[in-house]
């Protein structure tokens, strides 16, 4: 069967009209062929990372750069794409028609990010951060006007979650320009940088995921989600990103020293810990689903997902109290590799079909070879993150033997992702092979 959001979106014609017409459209078309060009770069940023992560200080940029190929290209392409479908589809709202062009002018602002960091170009680096800035205030816009011109509709909750993640963005990236250029006081570094790390993680990252599990999350598991998954999901999204608000205050008030700085570290807690709280009434119910759902690779990587984000966001929490650093090192490990990148890994391998196949029999072909060693790719890249994440905890300097587990580890990621991307190339050359065979 094909998927609710696909089935409802205007720009996609039903597989189950029967008309001869709709057939043909169907069986010609893929439903996300627009989204290919994202799809791709994504995938391209993602690889790069891996490259930067594995060489390390012998490429420009050295681990910054491993971590913005994939926050800022990888995930932040992604994520602009996606909430611009799913809200078009939620709403049953057609968007301004100018994706095309706010996509271009996010990438040019991260590639300009990118190059000019490492080689210390403070205007190219405020010029390409504006760029980002000005194009996903401009989504931002484009999720509202949606949202407002909907009627009735039942997950309108969910775009005003992607809005304010959106704003999230503008706010993390502000402060990444602003400590990238040197125009930050030294003094407020240290705040500055959590709060980026919180607002783009958690809020750019994190909000959308969350809010995407609570609809998406179904589909993929092929599974009914259990009944309270939705009214817990409309306090929770307030919820979590009014703790993320709290905790991004306190985040930049614990760097003023005195008085303040104590105040803004409780303020810090309490967000966080509210954070927690709404990741884990997100993601208790994508888990009881899961148990229930179709074994496929997919199903797995969304339990593990919901697994290790409320305990990351738990123990982000106790990192502002305790801020030691192998703490945070592992904190930030599991929310992005554990979270974010896993969660990206498996919502590509489940849409490849639909952004590649055309007709439905060139799908389910597609979609068999994706989900190939499924259960051991799923079990290998979260061993390699305990692997790490064990590594990370060790107290500097670590001891030879951290070292192994830790190259483990990232091996076993790392294999995961390129086998993953592996089987999507040869799903999309079959795809290619079975239109030739079977033609429209």
């Amino acid at each position: 069967m094909e998927d609710e959001h696909v089935r409802r979106h205007p720009d996609h014609p039903s597989p189950y009209r029967r008309d001869a017409g709709s057939r043909r459209v169907e069986r010609g078309r893929p439903p996300l062929r627009a989204l290919a060009p994202v799809v791709t770069a994504a995938v391209v940023y993602g690889v790069a990372a891996l490259a930067w992560l594995a060489l390390g200080p012998a490429l420009p940029g050295g681990r910054w750069m491993a971590v913005h190929l994939f926050t800022l290209g990888t995930m932040t392409n992604l994520v602009a794409a996606m909430t611009d479908h799913f809200a078009r589809t939620l709403t049953k709202v057609e968007g301004d028609g100018r994706r095309g062009w706010r996509l271009g002018l996010l990438n040019a602002g991260i590639v300009l990010v990118l190059v000019s960091l490492p080689q210390r170009w403070p205007v190219v680096l405020a010029t390409g951060a504006s760029a980002t800035l000005v194009a996903i205030a401009w989504l931002v816009l484009a999720l509202r006007r949606m949202r407002t011109r909907a009627v009735g509709a039942r997950f309108g909750y969910v775009v005003r979650a992607y809005e304010l993640a959106g704003v999230a963005f503008l706010g993390g990236g502000l402060l990444g320009a602003l400590m990238g250029t040197g125009t930050l006081p030294p003094g407020w570094h240290e705040g500055a940088w959590s709060a980026h790390l919180a607002l783009n993680v958690l809020g750019w990252g994190g909000l959308v995921l969350l809010a995407t599990i609570v609809f998406f999350a179904p589909t993929v598991m092929r599974a009914r989600m259990v009944v309270a998954a939705d009214r817990l999901a409309r306090y929770a999204l307030p919820v979590a990103s009014a703790g993320l608000v709290l905790a991004v205050a306190g985040l930049i008030a614990s760097s003023a020293g005195g008085p303040t700085a104590g105040m803004g570290r409780a303020a810090a807690v309490a967000g966080l810990g509210g954070y927690a709280l709404a990741s884990a009434l997100v993601c208790g119910p994508a888990l009881a689903t899961a148990r229930r759902a179709v074994r496929s690779p997919q199903a797995y990587a969304i339990s593990a997902v919901c697994a290790w984000f409320p305990l990351a966001a738990a123990a982000a929490a106790v990192a502002v109290v305790w801020p030691a650093d192998p703490l945070v090192r592992a904190i930030g490990i599991v929310l992005l590799v554990g979270v974010l990148a896993q969660a990206i890994v498996g919502a590509l391998t489940y849409l490849l079909p639909m952004v590649t196949g055309a007709g439905a029999e060139r799908r389910a072909l597609q979609r068999r070879q994706l989900e190939r060693l499924g259960a051991v790719r799923v079990l290998g890249y979260n061993a390699g993150v305990v692997a790490v994440v064990a590594h990370s905890l060790w107290p500097d300097p670590p001891r030879p033997g951290s070292t192994v587990l830790a190259a483990i580890g990232w091996g076993l990621v790392g294999a995961s992702v390129l086998g993953s991307v592996a089987l999507g190339l040869l799903a999309t050359a079959r795809g290619h092979r079975a239109a030739r065979a079977w033609p429209s």
